[in-house]
């Protein structure tokens, strides 16, 4: 068995061999890149490759498969910033200050559950390094969180952990993407998670935290460091932390998680490897077409994803984040979500003729009609196209791309038997 990988991969392609029980799996490296080069650059790595493959290829070293996969016990004796100095220099920092995890600080963050602190939730791509109760409540605390954020920390790892959610996907992929988290439900009051204006920006311990700490998750027990295992081509600020809470008071449909199956009483979690917010501005628009046809303009641009074949541009789930002002002007004309779902869809196209000026392969009997010839429906169904309401006053909503995800996984938030103690000891 070997593996063939570019030379820009090999340190990833190590550790996740090793993580699978294949530390000594032999390799065939290609020089990077391979993509966007002459068809005569491709053939002729090709034919290095397919050399290199019929002599063995080579083993990886124990160098290249050396990973990190989690924060090991030490004592540190000085304040707070050489504590951040000694924790940055490991490699278990996302750049910012942090909290120092002590042993008093992680018992305390455990009582945010009634789990154990060995219990696993299972092991986390790429390093595949069990997840355990105590290494989130130790990242939890580095990210300054409080302790009734942990149940929605615990229910968000769990849907990262689901084979749908594609980890190894979003963690370890050159795109620019990252782990949102949506909650809904009553623990948004609870645990003041913005919901309204600037949801999706800074200002909330809840929101900030919450999202870190799940970051921090992703590098210090799934093994992700930057240009090693996680290949992120440029990253984005999202990557720092993601998180935002539906705006279900000024939902004039259904809360998303009420779609998915759970009460209105129940709390929830979802997930999905997205990209950043792309805005949509749109202060004229009344009538949902005209607020919609903005939306659907901003959907289809040449911006996405490209591979030669591209017969659905956006096969996944997605999410159309609508402010609640656009979302109102809509519902009062009568339109529901899946309304929205199917106009959104049945507008968003590009014209055939520049996706083949680029070289792009497109199965012609998938092409829509349009007022200026065929063209290339952005998605696979309407059903791709998830409708939530977020945000506070003013004409704006976002349109979020997946990557890598399947779908979007919503999860039950757990919480301990002590939990209206916790909230009167740690609330605002």
């Amino acid at each position: 068995m070997l593996a063939i990988v570019t030379s820009a991969f090999v340190r990833l392609a190590a550790t996740t061999a090793a993580s699978q029980g294949l530390p000594g799996l032999r390799i065939v490296e290609v020089a990077h890149p391979v993509g966007g080069i002459p068809i005569e650059e491709v053939r002729a790595k090709a034919r290095a490759a397919a050399d290199l493959t019929l002599a063995g290829g080579r083993a990886l070293g124990a160098c290249e498969a050396r990973s990190s996969t989690g924060c090991s016990a030490l004592r540190i004796c000085g304040p707070a910033t050489e504590v951040t100095a000694a924790f940055y220099r490991r490699g278990w920092t996302d750049g910012l200050p942090i909290v120092p995890p002590t042993v008093e600080a992680v018992r305390e963050m455990l009582a945010g559950t009634d789990l154990a602190p060995d219990h696993a939730l299972g092991a986390m791509a790429p390093g595949n390094a069990p997840v355990t109760v105590e290494k989130i409540a130790v990242n939890a605390v580095m990210a300054g969180c409080r302790p009734i954020y942990l149940p929605v920390i615990i229910a968000a790892i769990e849907g990262l952990l689901e084979p749908d959610f594609d980890l190894t996907g979003v963690q370890c992929s050159t795109g620019a993407h990252s782990p949102l988290l949506l909650v809904n439900g009553p623990v948004r009051a609870q645990i003041n998670l913005n919901c309204a204006s600037g949801a999706l920006g800074p200002g909330w311990q809840a929101n900030a935290t919450i999202g870190r700490a799940v970051r921090l998750i992703q590098n210090n027990v799934g093994g992700a460091k930057i240009g090693v295992t996680d290949m992120t081509t440029l990253g984005m600020a999202e990557n720092y932390t993601y998180c935002m809470g539906e705006n279900e008071e000024r939902n004039p449909w259904t809360p998303f998680h009420l779609e998915q199956g759970f009460a209105r009483h129940e709390s929830t979690v979802s997930v999905l490897g997205a990209f950043s917010p792309e805005h949509i501005s749109d202060h004229v628009g009344i009538r949902p077409q005209e607020i919609l046809a903005v939306a659907a303009d901003t959907i289809a641009r040449l911006a996405r994803f490209h591979l030669r074949a591209m017969d659905h541009i956006i096969p996944r789930e997605t999410f159309l984040v609508l402010g609640p002002e656009h979302a109102r002007s809509i519902a009062d004309a009568g339109w529901s979500k899946s309304d929205v779902q199917h106009f959104v869809a049945a507008q968003a196209s590009i014209p055939y003729t520049r996706l083949k000026s680029l070289g792009r392969r497109v199965d012609e009997k998938k092409l829509v009609p349009g007022a200026d010839g065929p063209r290339v429906p952005m998605f696979a169904n309407p059903g791709c196209l998830k409708v939530i309401v977020a945000g506070g006053p003013g004409k704006h909503s976002v349109y979020i791309n997946s990557g890598h995800t399947r779908r979007i996984i919503t999860r039950k938030i757990a919480f301990p038997r002590a939990w209206e103690r916790l909230l009167e000891r740690y609330g605002e």
